[in-house]
C-alpha cells in the first residue's frame, strides 16, 4: 500500500510539473512576441547593418559598408551596343541596366566590382550577367569592373543583369552588398521598367 500511495503522488506532481511548465512557457512566449513586436522599428532608415537591412525608394541614397549608393537611371533593353560588328550583345529575357553612383566614406582605397550589385524580385536574385557587361563596355558604358574608389571620392558605373522579362512588373530592387566577407546589404528599389 504505501508503493501505490508512492506512486500516485508522483504522478500528481509530474502532473503538477507539466502543468506549470506549460503554462509559464506559453505566458513567456507570449511575453516575448509582445516585447519583439514592440522593439521592432517601422524602418530601420537608409544606413545598412547587422541590425537593419534598409530598402528604400528611387531616388534616395543607400548607405552598406561606408559606401553611399544613388541609382542614377535604371531601363529595360533587348540588346546593348552594335550587334552587326559582334560588339553587342542580344538578352536572353531582357537586359535591365542600372547606373549607379557611389560615394565613399572610407578612409582607405577600395575596389568595386559587379559582384557588389545583384536583382532580386520577390525572393529570386540574379548576378549581374558577364555577356551584357562585354556589351556595355563595347557600348562606351562604365560598368564597374574592377574599379577602384579613393576616400572621400564619388565614381559612377553601370551593371546589367539579364532577367525575364516578366520581372520586370514585380518590383525588381538593387541589392548592395557589404564589400569582402561581410553580409551586411540594402535594397533601393527600381523605377517602374515595364
Amino acid at each position: 500500500m504505501p508503493r501505490l500511495i508512492q506512486l500516485a503522488a508522483t504522478a500528481l506532481l509530474a502532473a503538477a510539473f507539466a502543468g506549470c511548465s506549460a503554462d509559464t512557457n506559453d505566458a513567456g512566449d507570449k511575453a516575448d512576441a509582445k516585447s519583439s513586436s514592440e522593439k521592432k522599428p517601422a524602418s530601420c532608415g537608409t544606413r545598412a547593418t547587422s541590425d537593419c537591412t534598409p530598402h528604400v525608394a528611387f531616388g534616395r541614397k543607400v548607405r552598406v559598408d561606408a559606401l553611399y549608393y544613388d541609382i542614377v537611371s535604371a531601363k529595360a533593353v533587348g540588346s546593348i551596343g552594335d550587334q552587326t560588328y559582334g560588339l553587342g550583345e542580344k538578352a536572353d529575357g531582357t537586359f535591365v541596366v542600372v547606373k549607379v553612383k557611389v560615394h565613399s566614406d572610407k578612409n582607405e582605397s577600395a575596389t568595386l566590382t559587379d559582384k557588389v550589385f545583384q536583382l532580386e524580385v520577390r525572393g529570386n536574385t540574379y548576378d549581374p550577367d558577364t555577356q551584357g557587361t562585354v556589351a556595355a563596355i563595347g557600348a562606351q558604358e562604365e560598368p564597374f569592373f574592377l574599379k577602384d574608389i579613393g576616400p572621400d571620392a564619388t565614381v559612377t558605373g553601370t551593371v546589367v543583369f539579364d532577367v525575364p522579362k516578366a520581372a520586370l512588373k514585380r518590383k525588381p530592387e538593387l541589392r548592395l552588398n557589404e564589400l569582402g566577407f561581410g553580409s551586411g546589404h540594402g535594397y533601393v528599389r527600381l523605377p517602374d521598367l515595364s
